[in-house]
């Protein structure tokens, strides 16, 4: 099957995701079943990230992608959050990383997967920096809204921490004054 069937096909699948997953999923299918293809291949980790919920296909999809062509810019701005939602920061860092020594990446989206591994991580100030630098990036109005948006979130967060903090040692102090009687006295 020539390269150029599997791009027509592809874009065909790309075109159908939005409405139609079932046929997506099919003119994929038969991209994979021929040649390796990095975009088909995003696109199924996609699926199966977003919608199938199966993480563990969702990565080797993802990687496979990477390893087909790792100048394939799209893997870079999914595959990052797919370790976030199962816990592997250290990967996604390193996901992160690669994306940013490529030039055509949009630095933005790639600052935003990175704030939201430190907000798991209860690294507020790090989230906070790594957000404004999104919007710093930021080529449309839409995403520097939505990141304004972000960091509303994440600083009412780092209140939420701070009265809770307060709370607990407000809680240790009465605690300590209460004694109980046993029925043994």
């Amino acid at each position: 099957m020539s390269t150029y069937t599997n791009d027509i096909v592809f874009i065909q699948a790309l075109d159908s995701y939005s409405y139609d997953l079932e046929q997506c999923v099919q003119k994929l299918q038969y991209i994979l079943g021929g040649n390796d293809h990095a975009g088909a291949n995003y696109l199924m980790g996609k699926i199966y990230h977003e919608h199938a919920h199966d993480y563990e296909k969702a990565r080797e999809y993802y990687h496979r992608a990477l390893c087909i062509d790792h100048e394939y810019v799209e893997t870079y701005y999914f595959y990052p959050y797919l370790l976030i939602d199962i816990c592997d920061y250290n990967e996604a860092e390193h996901v992160l990383e690669v994306g940013f020594s490529l030039p055509q990446t949009d630095k933005a989206r790639l600052y935003h997967a990175k704030a939201m591994i430190h907000e798991k991580l209860e690294e507020f100030k790090e989230a906070k920096a790594n957000l404004k630098a999104a919007k710093k990036c930021a080529m449309n109005n839409n995403f520097r809204y939505f990141i304004d948006g972000q960091l509303q979130r994440v600083y009412e967060k780092t209140k939420v921490g701070k009265k809770s903090k307060k709370k607990k040692s407000k809680r240790k102090n009465k605690t300590t004054n209460v004694k109980f009687n046993s029925m043994l006295d």
